[in-house]
């Protein structure tokens, strides 16, 4: 039911995220904007703050206030709502785009920090559960995402931009009625308003709140976390969100297969797509090495994830290195080499942000989830506006900067990664001490080994032996 509600979600923002740079450089003969690229990336770097920063201001409102499943309800009605307005709205008139696009950012805002709230309510204290299930959640997202501008792509190429924008917007309604039809099945402790009883049921103590000391290194722990998420975060936001990205594959790449062209909006589902499909193979890799006692641990993922992140940002400055100065359009990008490089920046999205995101769920205290899952928003949304200005300095003067662009940011973001990678050790230390595990399983081998050591092949997807909890 949540999964389903974010897949939507997802595929609304990347939906409105790949229409709208070539929406704004779309002659208005052509139903666009008929702007320059320069003020294209602008605009999609002032949707991306927009629908990334709300969240940290809405996310401490459903902790304290609303409660999460009225904020991802309330949310997922504004979406709607949104994508109404740019439908029958005249959205060729700035105004009207832009309320509708505060519009879907709001919604955006009260229902995206809820949604992981929700995905761990759901499993209480048995983190091994919790943990597969933000590994099916977090599949669900890049679902969304990966059909999301695909289908969107094809619904602009034949019928135009109006019809593009509203498809997202249906699914999301079918998504409402769903969530709630399913409201029965939310925890009681979720339904009402935090720290009032709802059905009858008591909001039960918090472990972690009650615990001076263990609050505060939880606490300690998350924002060096966080410092590494935004060094990620820097590097995905010029490869990705500043929109230079794809006008590369859109002028750049030869997007001919066997005979069919690729719709350009239709490239944004090439990392969803990716990590759709690298999930799988890295569950059983990681599985592989847990049976032999050297699973990693979840802050290490973390730092592999930032180090192949910066590597997809440098391969992309050497894959510019071959575009023509001044050329506007030119087939010089092989399809493959350009997947080759998001593959690199897919592969460390999922051993970074799913994880992170279960980490907040373990460190944090109840009433301060959502408020922490809307800050690592908001600075993707704050490094989203700043990358987008990063991305109209690269395409100025024909393009000219593409290649110093991606080459030193990638560089800083890797010697940040090096240099948190040395005080891996001590954290990890410092998290199992106030954090130890159940009797049986090997603390030092982190959180995730308690998931994988108790899954049976015998046993249905989710797989847990509830006995040993």
């Amino acid at each position: 039911m949540v999964a389903f509600a974010e897949l939507w979600e997802r595929a609304s923002y990347y939906s409105l995220v790949a229409l709208l740079a070539l929406y704004a450089v779309a002659p208005r003969a052509h139903g666009g904007l008929g702007v320059s690229r320069a003020e294209a990336t602008e605009i999609s770097g002032d949707y991306t703050l927009m629908a990334f920063g709300l969240p940290v201001v809405f996310g401490f409102l459903g902790d304290r206030f609303l409660g999460h499943y009225r904020a991802v309800v309330l949310g997922a009605c504004i979406i709607v709502s949104g994508h109404a307005t740019l439908f029958f709205g005249n959205h060729e008139d700035t105004v009207v785009l832009w309320a509708a696009l505060w519009l879907v950012a709001t919604g955006t805002g009260l229902l995206k920090p809820a949604m992981p709230c929700l995905v761990s309510s759901f499993y209480g204290q048995n983190r091994v559960r919790r943990d597969q299930a933000f590994k099916y959640y977090y599949m669900m997202i890049n679902i969304g995402g990966m059909t999301g501008p695909f289908i969107a792509g094809l619904i602009q190429v034949k019928w135009g931009f109006d019809w593009a924008f509203l498809w997202a917007g249906l699914g999301m309604s079918v998504a409402l009625i769903v969530l709630i039809m399913a409201r029965p099945l939310v925890p009681t402790t979720e339904r009402g308003r935090p720290g009032l009883a709802c059905d009858g049921v008591p909001e039960p103590p918090d472990p972690i709140a009650i615990d001076t000391k263990r609050l505060r290194v939880n606490l300690c722990a998350l924002a060096a976390l966080f410092v590494l998420f935004l060094v990620w975060a820097m590097a995905y936001g010029v490869f990705a969100g500043s929109a230079t990205t794809e006008l590369i594959g859109n002028f750049y790449v030869d997007r001919t297969v066997f005979g069919w062209t690729i719709p350009a909006a239709a490239m944004n589902s090439i990392e969803p797509a990716i990590i759709v499909m690298a999930t799988p193979v890295l569950a059983f890799g990681l599985g592989w090495l847990a049976r032999r006692g050297r699973f990693p641990h979840s802050i290490f993922q973390m730092v592999v994830g930032g180090l192949l992140s910066c590597v997809a940002v440098i391969l992309l400055g050497w894959l510019a290195m071959s575009i023509p100065e001044g050329v506007k359009s030119a087939p010089v990008i092989g399809l493959w080499a350009f997947i080759g490089a998001y593959a690199f920046m897919s592969v460390g999205e999922v051993l970074i942000s799913p994880v992170y995101m279960a980490v907040i769920t373990r460190l944090a205290p109840r009433r301060q989830q959502a408020t922490w899952q809307g800050a690592v928003l908001l600075a993707i949304g704050i490094l989203g506006f700043a990358t987008s200005r990063i991305g109209a300095y690269a395409e100025r003067d024909g393009g000219s900067h593409r290649v110093e662009t991606f080459m030193v940011t990638g560089g800083i973001a890797l010697g940040i990664v090096l240099i948190f990678a040395f005080g891996t050790p001590f954290l990890v230390r410092l998290v199992q001490r106030y954090n130890p595990q159940p009797a049986g399983i090997d603390s030092a081998l982190g959180d995730e080994l308690e998931s994988l050591t108790q899954l049976d092949a015998s046993e249905p997807a989710i797989g847990v032996r509830v006995d040993k909890e």
